[in-house]
């Protein structure tokens, strides 16, 4: 190696050493609050703090300096007590590790000036971080990519696909400065394995098998009657992710498969908590529950295979619930974008009603909503009592075209709009956060 391209490369191998920085913080997936401050996320372990009004950045953290993580989720989930919980990833001597991280309500570490003088400070949520429990990727040196986690009120939930990142080859593609991309392999002999770590120790509790599925967004979770349900957006493998190069985009009619790449769906899994007998036959159904319609059979080695029931026959992504109260509790609604790129019109926001196994449907030509965001009226009597908040873009030489849309979200019928005209194209959004500004006493959406 010539001593400049030895140059050329130290910056990037001394990059490596340090998580976060070694891949891009870009940080355009989504908002969610740490206490009353806002910050915009990725999966690399680097978040942005912005302010609430202005949209301009304040303050850039690397999680990884805290705790030893080298990824995280870009959904943490955060509790009513402002307690966030995120899951990374960790290295260490044995592999890759799953690591959930809690990020607890910050505190005074004392009430007036300590013995030494100086005054009290307030820690933050970043500071009190803590690592809840760890469990160990399958796979030595290729750890499952996961975009979303469960969590329920005794189990963290984490659902390892058989999508596996090569460390290895990450390291590489970054030395050479090459696309991520060739660092996914997908194993579509192997199984998608659910996890169960107890919230209370953070030791792992059960695992369960599902036949081999990729997905990215989890909607919900929850415990009823000794069974864990786990409802997720999946689809029958990752070809949907080719999907996503430029090539690919710019060949979507020439390709007679792109919507079938596509093709995903809302599935309900349902997990047996009681110990299985061990005389019990294989044909035995383990799921008790009343009403479910999955199923869960012990195999010939003793594992347990959860077989899913089909929630809502649409493609349904980006999914959103009434976060606040039914977070990792039984649940009736839920709120998506389509995902069936060959529909009559793409761009559809989505209600579900899982209860009584009927959709709701909103559309309007050439116009392409962002995640539906499900906003409570003040004292609301039913779950659904609310409002459902989108951003709007166009497409067809309206691309500089922008509006917010208000649903009624138990009618599904718009209230209400705003739009605007921009000096620029507005490209679409992923996810959103919807808060309460206190300085301006009224609610704020972000997208």
């Amino acid at each position: 190696m010539t001593l400049e391209r030895l140059i050329r490369f130290a910056p990037r191998v001394s990059a490596l050493f340090t998580p976060g920085e070694s891949m891009s913080d870009n940080a355009m997936i989504s908002v969610y609050p740490f206490g009353d401050e806002l910050y915009a996320f990725t999966e690399s372990p680097v978040i942005h703090r912005f302010d609430l009004k202005t949209l301009d950045t304040l303050e850039r953290v690397n999680v990884s300096k805290y705790v030893g993580i080298v990824n995280h989720t870009s959904h943490p989930h955060v509790m009513k007590d402002g307690t966030v919980y995120n899951m990374g990833m960790s290295l260490t001597v044995t592999g890759p590790h799953y690591s959930i991280i809690k990020f607890p309500a910050a505190y005074d570490i004392a009430s007036a000036e300590s013995a030494d003088g100086f005054p009290s400070r307030r820690l933050s949520m970043f500071e009190l971080a803590s690592i809840m429990g760890s469990v160990p990727a399958r796979w030595p040196l290729q750890p499952a990519y996961m975009h979303t986690f469960g969590i329920t009120e005794n189990y963290f939930v984490i659902v390892e696909q058989p999508l596996s990142i090569s460390i290895p080859t990450m390291m590489q593609t970054h030395l050479l400065n090459d696309p991520m991309g060739a660092s996914f392999k997908w194993y579509q002999d192997q199984r998608t394995h659910i996890l169960l770590m107890r919230r209370k120790d953070g030791q792992l509790f059960k695992t369960f098998l599902a036949d081999a599925f990729f997905y990215l967004h989890i909607i919900n979770s929850y415990e009823e009657d000794d069974h864990l349900i786990i409802d997720i957006c999946c689809y029958k493998d990752a070809a949907m992710l080719d999907c996503m190069y430029v090539d690919a985009l710019m060949n979507i009619q020439k390709n007679p498969d792109y919507a079938k790449m596509f093709r995903g769906r809302p599935l309900r899994f349902v997990l047996p908590l009681k110990d299985v007998s061990s005389d019990t036959v294989p044909e035995t159904n383990l799921v008790t529950l009343q009403g479910a319609k999955a199923t869960a059979y012990q195999l010939s080695d003793g594992k347990i295979l959860s077989q899913p029931e089909l929630l809502c026959d649409l493609g349904c992504e980006t999914p959103r619930i009434y976060y606040e109260k039914y977070l990792g509790r039984s649940y009736r609604y839920f709120y998506a974008i389509s995902s069936d790129v060959d529909a009559d019109n793409p761009g559809t926001l989505i209600k579900v009603d899982i209860k009584t196994c009927t959709r709701f449907t909103w559309c309007e030509e050439n116009v392409y909503p962002s995640e539906p965001i499900f906003v409570p009226s003040p004292h609301p009597k039913n779950e659904d009592d609310g409002v459902v908040l989108s951003a709007l873009v166009w497409g067809k030489g309206l691309e500089r075209e922008v509006g917010i849309l208000v649903l009624d979200a138990s009618t599904w019928r718009e209230l209400s709009r705003a739009t605007f005209t921009t000096p620029s194209p507005v490209p679409k959004c992923l996810h959103g956060w919807f808060t309460e500004d206190a300085n301006l006493t009224r609610r704020s959406s972000v997208f």
